[in-house]
């Protein structure tokens, strides 16, 4: 199966960002940003294969120009964090052709964001592998120059959607209308600018803010006038947000970005069915494809990225892999893979041999002994995860613990030094006014303010005797030791919902295991339990077998005995809870 990958971002200025930028950078082009005059040249930018704008029929033909478009955008824009665009990332699949890339993309656009009335800027990046030094590298991760040696299996494609609608004639709507909460009798309701011309004539009048004794108070301008009341101010009452744009609404929806997943979906699918190619790729959910037992991997920003990368390059170097170091998340997502990978394959391996079954009794058995071996396999692995969540754990305490007090000592330094140096300001004042007559006055000042310079230079050594002690030798090494026990307790509680998704997964097993021994009938239950005695040695063996495959030497016997025998007695006791007779063989 294909690669999936469609997310969907907004970029706006409140995140310091501008549309002007993003199309440039995408474009590897030179524009001017006119509502900052900032000019953003990103023309040296490599792998941009191709790139084009579709409008939709309303457009004005000048917005095929990418400086004309996006600083309209931007030139539309009055506010400081107005949404300015919507970006769409999308992976392309590398079975197709570039060709056939860049028609799905356009079918993609056409039929789902042009066709609603956004103007659709698209650019298909399709960089080489590179290592952590950003250099492009070979199959063997040999540092290349040569094109044809490069590895291109990233091509995807930006897509930067408008996110204002256009009128019939082209010009940019507004994307919400002020409402006045206008009054007539006692009744209260909203209308736009447009329906408040109208609205007058029946009746209706706007609020203002009028100061009634020590409140401010809106009211009608003709109630105001009967209570004989000041305005306050020119501004009406309004809704909280106004009105907004339906279409900016529709397409703000959340259920857009699942449709959008969709339609990408069915585009890639039809053109791999085109070609008759039984490749397809897949929007849902492990769970909504039915692989409730597979967990997804953890997102790796671009330091995780970077790590793994530099790890990969040690290796080429020389290094051994207990030499070099790699990000707890990339530990984490090859143990996700591996799990994944060995509940299928136990899967595919189990389902053969129930299918093999010669009569009702036996299929029921070699089922039944194919979900106690996954339950095995899941013990195992959620011990092993565990054991590490623990080792983490421990660290965390005391790495919290000096990160703390260190902080604690440095802010009594601080505070301290702050009193001295004030001290020593009002000291320097005072003998700055006294008189040459005051000279006892005069040593007593001085030496105030030597005792004040020998505290500071006392707790600049006592800091360092501090900072030896936690092993900080510079402010900088508190900070990085910070960091890292930051990103350490992400991982951590990251580790946890990966085992807390393998105990869920778990239950549904058993769920599964009890719905299978519902099944069982008086007469054939001596049977399936001769027959699961028969079977269980093999059961296991499968199961162990895979676990050493994929653990090799780190496979404990140790741990996958305890395992047995836990699983046992979990379905021991859920079937005591359950009020289930059916007889097991238990593991001794």
């Amino acid at each position: 199966m294909a690669i999936y990958h469609l997310s969907v971002k907004i970029i706006g200025r409140n995140d310091g960002r501008s549309s002007v930028a993003a199309a440039a950078y995408r474009s590897a082009e030179c524009i001017t940003n006119e509502y900052d005059g900032v000019e953003h040249d990103f023309t040296n930018k490599n792998w941009v294969e191709h790139t084009e704008i579709m409008l939709p029929d309303n457009a004005p033909e000048e917005y095929n120009d990418r400086s004309t478009l996006w600083n309209s955008v931007e030139m539309i824009e009055k506010s400081q964090d107005a949404q300015l665009a919507r970006e769409f990332e999308i992976a392309l699949p590398v079975e197709l052709t570039r060709e056939q890339q860049i028609q799905v993309v356009n079918r993609f656009v056409r039929d789902n964001l042009t066709r609603q009335g956004m103007i659709a800027d698209i650019a298909i990046h399709n960089p080489p592998k590179t290592n952590d030094r950003h250099q492009p590298i070979d199959e063997s991760g040999k540092v290349t120059r040569d094109k044809e040696k490069m590895q291109f299996i990233n091509p995807h494609a930006h897509i930067l959607c408008t996110v204002r609608p256009l009128d019939e004639k082209g010009r940019w709507t507004k994307k919400s209308e002020i409402e006045y909460l206008c009054k007539k009798g006692n009744e209260e309701r909203a209308f736009t600018a447009s329906e408040y011309k109208e609205a007058k004539e029946d009746g209706w009048q706007k609020q203002y803010k009028y100061k009634e004794g020590n409140k401010k108070t809106y009211y009608t301008a003709a109630e105001a006038e009967e209570r004989g009341l000041e305005r306050v101010n020119r501004t009406p009452k309004t809704t909280p947000y106004g009105r907004k744009n339906e279409i900016v609404e529709y397409w703000n929806d959340k259920d857009r970005i699942f449709e959008w997943r969709q339609q990408w979906e069915r585009a890639v699918n039809d053109e791999f069915a085109h070609i008759q190619s039984d490749i397809r790729i897949d929007s849902r959910s492990f769970k909504d494809q039915g692989r409730e037992n597979e967990q997804p991997t953890i997102h790796m920003g671009p330091a995780a990225i970077n790590m793994e990368k530099r790890a990969e390059r040690e290796i080429r170097e020389g290094k051994s892999e207990a030499e070099v170091n790699r990000s707890d998340i990339g530990n984490i997502n090859r143990q996700v893979k591996e799990h994944n990978k060995f509940v299928r394959e136990l899967k595919i391996r189990f389902d053969k041999i129930a299918a093999s079954a010669k009569d009702v009794a036996e299929e029921i058995a070699k089922r039944l002994e194919g979900i106690l071996a996954r339950l095995i396999g899941n013990h195992y692995e959620e011990t092993i995860w565990t054991k590490k969540y623990n080792r983490i754990e421990s660290e965390l305490v005391p790495e919290a613990e000096i990160l703390e007090e260190y902080k604690i000592e440095v802010k009594k330094v601080k505070d301290a030094n702050k009193q001295s140096a004030n001290e020593i300001k009002r000291l320097k004042k005072e003998l700055k006014s006294c008189s040459p007559l005051q000279i006892k006055r005069k040593a007593e000042i001085q030496k105030a303010i030597r005792n004040e310079q020998d505290n500071i230079e006392y707790r600049s050594e006592y800091m360092q005797s501090v900072g030896q002690k936690y092993q900080f030798t510079t402010d900088e090494d508190y900070d990085i030791a910070a960091r890292k026990h930051t990103q350490k307790v992400d991982h951590y509680n990251k580790l946890g919902n990966t085992i807390t998704a393998i105990r869920e997964e778990s239950e549904k097993i058993i769920e599964e295991y009890h719905e299978v021994v519902g099944q069982i009938s008086d007469e054939s239950e001596q049977s399936v339990q001769d027959k699961r005695i028969d079977i269980r040695s093999k059961a296991e063996a499968a199961v162990k077998n895979e676990l050493l495959k994929k653990q090799g030497d780190t496979f404990d016997m140790s741990i996958f005995d305890s395992s047995k025998k836990d699983v046992d007695r979990m379905l021991y006791q859920s079937d005591t809870i359950k009020g289930k007779t059916v007889k097991k063989t238990r593991h001794h």
